[in-house]
């Protein structure tokens, strides 16, 4: 018995079996008034008149005592054969609740009484509430064959005779309650409780709780099987906390190589030239450039914080930004930029961001390796297919290092976008082209 199904089914088994003995001693009753409405539709009326009448052709012939006593335990016997005598199906119904079920009483003027039949022994706790008489008139009184059923209903046996079965039966069904009770509250309900009450602490993120239970069946099985369920949910948390802190230190590295690094790698161009400078205004303007980049990589940090909280705005129109951009890089590089940009384009703010750090690293190679003197920035789309493409004139790729981690965050910014691709290529006129495209979702330009 380890499981507990096998544990209710022994437990229920043995508790119902004495309510099974009390339905069938219910069914036995509703039989026996079954019988009786069967035995008052007038088939004992006829078979009494007719053995009433051969009694006393028998009498008439000079029958003796003896011979008329004998006749009727011949009746008896027929009798206590009910269902061939009778004509009942619910004849076993008698046989069961006596020996001698039928008690017969003849009785002619003149010649005495004869009573056959019957359990003498327990006239006490019989009540012949059942009985049926034929007469027949002579010519000075009236011949009479009674029968009469010598037992007690079973409803009676049960509350006389049986009174001490009844008093088990009743302290069965207080046992059995509080049997039912006790079982479903020790074996099921208090574990279930337990295991509900780990549920909410684990769904509360507390994965310290488990729950003791070493019980063999299926719930010990089940509690088993939950405490493994929370120590790897418990290591799932621990990994994930470490993956998005892992992701995190690369979000910031990566932000600070594309924005803060190219700026102060500006900087330093600017400062340099300044200090070369022969004149005192060249060299004030060098410092002016010089304090406007600090400026930026100030604002650029700050963008850098804000993208680490979690209330920051969560939709950018990212065609203002990349203008800015555009005009600063014109101004430091001393190239020409030409720019055909959409006229807006909204999009989340994670997806603004990755491509204009795309663009940033996109400009920051063209001015420290391609050598370039005119660049071309296109943003276009079409529906919500978003493309950008960054060309220069300058010495190709051959100059780019296609290892370094620029173009490779550049790649992973890519693949950040929905559906998005990069594509390094040489142009048709010498230099480079950076292409990007991606999906940026139906609600992007709403």
């Amino acid at each position: 018995m380890r499981g507990l199904r096998w544990q209710l089914a022994w437990f229920y088994l043995v508790l119902a079996i004495p309510a099974l003995l009390v339905v069938e001693r219910a069914a036995f009753g509703w039989k026996f008034e079954y019988l009786l409405t069967q035995l008052d539709d007038g088939r004992v009326q006829r078979a009494l008149e007719v053995e009433l009448r051969q009694l006393l052709t028998a009498a008439q012939a000079g029958a003796r005592d003896a011979e008329l006593e004998q006749r009727l335990h011949a009746l008896v016997l027929r009798l206590e054969r009910p269902r061939e005598s009778l004509q009942t199906r619910a004849a076993f119904v008698l046989l069961e609740l006596a020996e001698h079920p039928f008690q017969v009483q003849f009785r002619l003027p003149g010649r005495g009484v004869w009573q056959v039949g019957g359990n003498d022994h327990r006239d006490a706790a019989v009540q012949r509430d059942w009985q049926v008489t034929a007469a027949v008139p002579l010519h000075d009184a009236e011949a009479e064959l009674r029968l009469r059923l010598a037992v007690a209903s079973p409803w009676q046996i049960n509350l006389s005779v049986l009174s001490f079965e009844w008093t088990l039966a009743v302290a069965y069904l207080v046992l059995f309650l509080f049997g039912s009770a006790w079982f479903l509250r020790q074996r099921v309900l208090q574990r279930v409780a337990r295991i509900g009450d780990a549920a909410q602490r684990w769904a509360a993120g507390d994965f310290s709780a488990r729950l003791a239970d070493a019980s063999a069946d299926e719930l010990g099985r089940l509690a088993d099987d939950l405490n493994r369920m929370a120590l790897d949910l418990a290591a799932l948390v621990e990994t994930r906390a470490e993956l998005a802190t892992l992701s995190a230190r690369q979000q910031v590295a990566r932000d600070l190589h594309d924005t803060v690094k190219q700026k102060v790698f500006a900087l330093s161009l600017q400062l340099e030239a300044a200090r070369s400078a022969v004149s005192p205004q060249v060299a004030h303007q060098g410092v002016a450039e010089a304090l406007s980049l600090v400026a930026e990589v100030q604002a650029e940090l700050s963008e850098v914080l804000l993208e680490l909280r979690s209330d920051a705005d969560p939709w950018v129109d990212v065609v203002l930004p990349l203008q800015q951009r555009l005009q600063d890089f014109a101004r430091r590089s001393e190239c020409r930029v030409d720019s055909e940009l959409v006229a807006s384009l909204p999009l989340a703010a994670a997806q603004a961001d990755a491509l204009l750090r795309i663009v940033d690293e996109a400009l920051a190679n063209v001015w420290r390796h391609a050598r370039a003197t005119a660049v071309e920035v296109i943003l276009s789309r079409r529906g919500v297919h978003v493309t950008l493409i960054v060309g220069d004139n300058g010495c190709g790729l051959t100059s780019v290092r296609q290892d370094g981690m620029g173009l490779s965050n550049m790649r992973d910014r890519a693949r950040e976008l929905p559906d998005g691709a990069l594509q390094l290529a040489s142009a048709e006129a010498g230099g480079t082209q950076v292409r990007l495209s991606f999906h940026c979702g139906s609600e992007c330009g709403s």
